[in-house]
């Protein structure tokens, strides 16, 4: 799939973060971005701090171990960070979807992603019907399932479902690992496997899904880059570093075309999802707040 256009600047412009607790986390919307002190890596290269864990007093163990393993990752690319206690909930405080309900949830996203792409109205709400998926498919997924005409504004956002799709894949184990989300899904790779299951029953039936530890910490990641390039977007005119990557003196674009700014909003969505942040009543519901 050729790149496309960043769909929606909303959740750029909104909080992005998950906190242990909505009443005793900071809130990131109406908190200015605290400053941020540098330091020179091994080769020289300036680089942002990283907060203490061991200074949060409503986090865990696991909850500061967490942020550690995520720091690694991010110190690789200079990715600032926010100098508050920031955590996702911990294995104890965290209830995923079930298996089958992940993989019903990549089936109903299939049919939409489809008929976003162009498939005929037919062909896709046939993917739903074949499988009986309707009562899995939300109200904002059914009217757009039941349109005969969407508009090219809406397709183009649900075409990044695609992003969500392959993060589902990887959650029930399709999927090795999850890159650096500076750029799109190998659509292919995932079209193929998606044409292998799409009709197999077992799929469903015998869906397994990769530990509540393995999920939280892909959460934990990607509300920490969700939340950095939200910062930057605020704070360098509406850009953002074009690979996710503040080292090396980086390329700053529009976000409404750096591709992985929609990787990340996506990635973000479904993340949420499988933990049950906030308890959404359905899949329409699911955000990303501070």
């Amino acid at each position: 799939m050729e790149r496309i256009a960043v769909p929606s600047l909303l959740v750029l412009a909104m909080a992005m973060g998950c906190a242990n607790d909505r009443d005793s986390a900071h809130d990131i919307v109406s908190e200015k971005s605290q400053p941020m002190t540098e330091q020179a890596d091994a080769h020289g290269t300036t680089m942002p701090t990283y907060p203490s864990t061991d200074e949060w007093s409503h986090a865990n163990e696991k909850q500061k171990a967490r942020a550690k393993r995520s720091f690694v990752e991010l110190r690789m690319r200079h990715v600032p960070v926010y100098h508050g206690p920031l955590f996702v909930n911990d294995e104890d405080r965290t209830t995923l979807q079930t298996p089958q309900d992940v993989a019903l949830r990549t089936l109903v996203l299939w049919a939409v992603e489809l008929r976003a792409e162009g498939v005929p109205r037919a062909e896709a709400r046939e993917i739903v019907d074949n499988l009986d998926l309707w009562e899995y498919v939300s109200a904002d997924e059914k009217r757009f399932l039941d349109d005969e005409t969407p508009s090219p504004e809406e397709c183009q956002k649900l075409v990044w479902r695609l992003e969500s799709l392959w993060v589902l894949m990887w959650s029930l184990g399709y999927i090795d690992e999850l890159d650096w989300p500076n750029g799109m899904c190998d659509v292919s790779v995932l079209a193929g496997m998606i044409a292998e299951i799409e009709d197999d029953p077992e799929f469903i039936t015998s869906a397994k899904l990769r530990s509540a530890t393995e999920i939280l910490d892909a959460q934990d990641l990607i509300m920490r880059i969700h939340w950095a390039a939200r910062d930057a977007y605020l704070h360098q005119g509406g850009t953002i570093p074009e690979e996710l990557d503040w080292s090396s003196d980086p390329d700053y674009v529009p976000a409404t075309v750096c591709a992985g700014g929609g990787v990340v909003e996506q990635r973000h969505k479904v993340l949420n999802w499988l933990v049950n942040y906030l308890s959404p009543e359905s899949w329409d519901d699911v955000d990303t707040p501070a």
